[in-house]
């Protein structure tokens, strides 16, 4: 018996912890030395005392009723309360509670309550840190993403849900729900950029991509990663945003193409007025002409059913260009769409030529064009300033030979190709390579000209989604090849 009140004496004297005993009416009936360092009183100084009396006042309410459970027959264990040291401060504890019935004794145990009070207050800035996290990932327009670089697995915000479209249920944790949805085309240099940065010193990681979406589409993405390393400089996690962009490209474009469209508008309106004098000169010099020759002649019946004859022929044409012309207008200024119909190529050079026919009679320029008719479907307008311009600058442009121009066609592989073919000066097409449908652009100091017959050319046939090309050598004629592939669209709705 002595042994075991020895040892009990020890246990109260050398325990860390507080142990104590407490009588039915709540006060101490004894207590350990390790009160002193827990509340700086010594233990004659609490015994007899109430317990309550030691309580900070906020808590005593909540300890009498705990007592009055535990007076009950309730075991209570590590109730947290705040204490009153001897100094006044305060010290928060934690309490364990045991009634005998028997002995009609309170047994109790106690501790500093101070780490489970700084737990309790990180486990709330945890959950509170975490709560923000995941409001921040619900209010945001990005896909919110944490990579731990150490397991290799990867968080995704609701983002990844509600922009992308994937489930987060039944997404995987590791990186490929990431790298499985880069468009196959991108995703050798994603995947190496962000590596690069994750083994370098840098910390910044940005690149734009393509980002396939839960319905098999793929969004364009700019995503930014922020890298958290070691001590050691060692990166151990990666955690950034992604954000869709896909209708700012879609904007980015439109506002690109509206501009260019804009641009090649105001070009073609430009270009309307060199037209006019470009294409109305022939028809207008060879009314000049016929009046000067029926002033010279109109005594002459004969020569006066000449003039006549040919002013309406001239007129006709004048009139026939006019009113492309007026088309054309129509068709720059973006007022109407590009008319298509079935064209007589064959027939639209004949037209030139009898236009010409006063210029092509002076130079006694042969032109050889394959038996009609040839249609195809196009625009008649711009297809007749393509050969006037074509024929009077072979014309134009002769050598000291009377001029031969050759026009060959050859329809294959729905398109149509046609050459325009002259044995004129031609030009260094190896000099002026980059300026030969350019406006304003001269090959010869010898001919008058403007130098925009070659410009309209072009910008006719581009018009009609064709192409041209030049082969010419100085002092051996140039070839011009054309090529018009078929409007099968409008061939299908026609």
């Amino acid at each position: 018996m002595n042994t075991t009140t020895n040892e009990l004496n020890k246990i109260f004297t050398f325990s860390l912890d507080l142990i104590c005993v407490i009588d039915a009416n709540g006060r101490f009936v004894r207590v350990s030395d390790a009160v002193q360092p827990l509340l700086g009183y010594h233990p004659d100084e609490l015994t007899g005392e109430p317990f309550i009396d030691f309580v900070c006042v906020g808590d005593a309410e909540g300890s009498q009723d705990v007592l009055k459970r535990v007076l009950q027959g309730k075991t209570v264990v590590k109730y947290a309360n705040n204490c009153r040291r001897k100094d006044g401060t305060e010290a928060p504890m934690l309490w364990s509670f045991n009634f005998d019935k028997e002995d009609q004794l309170i047994y109790v145990t106690a501790r500093d309550g101070k780490d489970r009070q700084q737990s309790a207050k990180l486990r709330e800035s945890l959950e509170a840190s975490n709560l923000r996290y995941e409001y921040v990932t619900k209010a945001t327009s990005d896909a919110i993403w944490d990579w731990d670089l150490n397991k290799n697995t990867l968080f995704w915000g609701d983002g990844f849900k509600s922009i992308f479209g994937h489930s987060l249920a039944h997404a995987r944790t590791d990186v490929g729900t990431w790298t499985d949805f880069i468009h196959p085309d991108d995703a050798s240099d994603v995947v190496s950029s962000i590596w690069e940065v994750i083994e370098s010193k840098q910390t910044v990681w940005k690149k734009e991509y393509r980002f396939r979406r839960g319905d098999g589409s793929y969004a364009d993405v700019v995503d930014r990663g922020f890298v958290i390393r070691n001590d050691l400089g060692k990166a151990i996690r990666m955690v950034g945003a992604q954000h869709d962009i896909s209708q700012r490209n879609k904007t980015l474009a439109e506002l690109k193409q509206l501009a260019s469209d804009l641009y090649k508008r105001n070009r073609e309106l430009q270009q309307f007025g060199y037209i006019v004098s470009h294409n109305l000169r022939s028809p207008v010099a060879n009314i000049i002409g016929l009046v000067d020759m029926l002033e010279e002649d109109k005594s002459d019946p004969t020569a006066i059913d000449f003039c006549i004859e040919h002013l309406k022929v001239s007129m006709n044409s004048l009139d026939e260009v006019i009113t492309d012309l007026s088309e054309i207008l129509s068709i720059t200024d973006g007022s109407t769409e590009i008319h298509k119909e079935n064209v007589d190529v064959v027939e639209i050079i004949e037209k030139v030529v009898t236009v010409l026919s006063d210029q092509i009679a002076q130079t006694q320029a042969n032109i050889i064009v394959p038996k009609g008719p040839l249609v195809w479907l196009t625009h008649r307008a711009y297809m007749y300033s393509i050969f006037l311009n074509l024929i009077s600058n072979a014309i134009k442009y002769r050598s000291e030979q009377a001029p031969i121009i050759k026009i060959d066609f050859l329809v294959t592989d729905n398109t149509l190709r046609i050459t325009v073919a002259d044995n004129g000066i031609g030009i260094d097409t190896g000099r002026h390579e980059g300026d030969l449908f350019k406006p304003y652009r001269r090959f010869t100091a010898t001919k008058s000209g403007k130098g925009l017959g070659l410009f309209l050319v072009k910008s006719h046939i581009e018009v009609l989604h064709g192409t041209i090309s030049l082969e010419s050598v100085p002092g051996h004629g140039s070839t011009f090849k054309i090529a018009f592939p078929a409007d099968v669209s409008v061939e299908a709705s026609s």
